[in-house]
């Protein structure tokens, strides 16, 4: 539906990476079209930013969210929770100081989330997070792909927008808005401000040529109001949630 301003800007963004993209190589074998350098806002109150163009698995979503929100690495929780994707990165079981121990145990000690809460509490401009740490990179099984978080409070509301090095745009993408639509909301209701604003940026963004007509597909399903995000941290639910069915792709790694 056009109301659904989320999905029509996603959906722009992908056609115009098949049609604009160049195709390159990377260091998997599938191809990509590739531009460079691409931005769109999103706005919060208009609904919960999921795809519904095709089903999207928010309950795997919300367990990887808190995966990395509370700082774990370990791959029991993740496949407890029925995501294996990860596995394929595994060292001896094990993915080192990746997401989860950046944002809460930075240089071994730093906990980035209570540093951003406490100043946007105090209505700094510094309310960063940052994910990239070269120091680490030797340690982790798999680089960030999105690398900064930058927090703007205006009021009584606050955006966030989220940078990423390099993005898979079809596969990777939706399911990181998810996660930072999820931070957001969850530093906002800590802070007691209301979530506005998601601003994402995309250095590398990319379409895996295997994925073409995937993107085709999709493009052309229908989309549906976007659902409404229910609860806090210790529930968050999905009301409302329309969607297109599944459309079965190429996992890249």
């Amino acid at each position: 539906m056009d109301n659904n301003l989320f999905e029509l800007n996603y959906k722009q963004l992908l056609m115009k990476c098949l049609i604009n993209g160049e195709l390159c190589n990377n260091r998997t074998k599938e191809k990509t079209y590739k531009l460079f350098n691409q931005s769109f806002n999103i706005d919060l109150q208009k609904g919960f930013p999921i795809v519904t163009g095709k089903k999207i698995f928010f309950e795997k979503a919300l367990a990887e969210f808190k995966w990395i929100y509370e700082g774990r690495t370990d791959l029991k929780y993740l496949q407890d929770n029925n995501i294996n994707w990860w596995n394929e990165f595994a060292i001896n079981n094990k993915l080192g100081k990746i997401y989860g121990y950046q944002l809460r145990k930075f240089n071994n000690s730093f906990d980035q989330i209570k540093y951003v809460i406490n100043e946007i509490k105090n209505n700094s401009r510094r309310a960063l997070i940052t994910l990239w740490n070269p120091t680490d990179l030797k340690e982790q099984a798999l680089p960030c792909c999105y690398t900064q978080m930058n927090f703007v409070r205006v009021n009584n509301k606050l955006n966030m927008s989220i940078s990423f090095r390099s993005s898979d745009l079809f596969l990777g993408l939706p399911y990181d808005i998810i996660f930072a639509a999820l931070l957001l909301k969850t530093i906002s209701l800590q802070c007691n401000l209301q979530e506005h604003f998601l601003g994402i940026n995309i250095a590398d963004a990319h379409v895996y040529e295997c994925h073409k007509e995937n993107v085709k597909e999709y493009y052309n399903n229908v989309n549906y109001v976007l659902p409404k995000l229910k609860g806090d941290y210790n529930n968050y639910t999905l009301e409302n949630y329309k969607h297109n069915k599944y459309i079965k792709s190429k996992l890249v790694l």
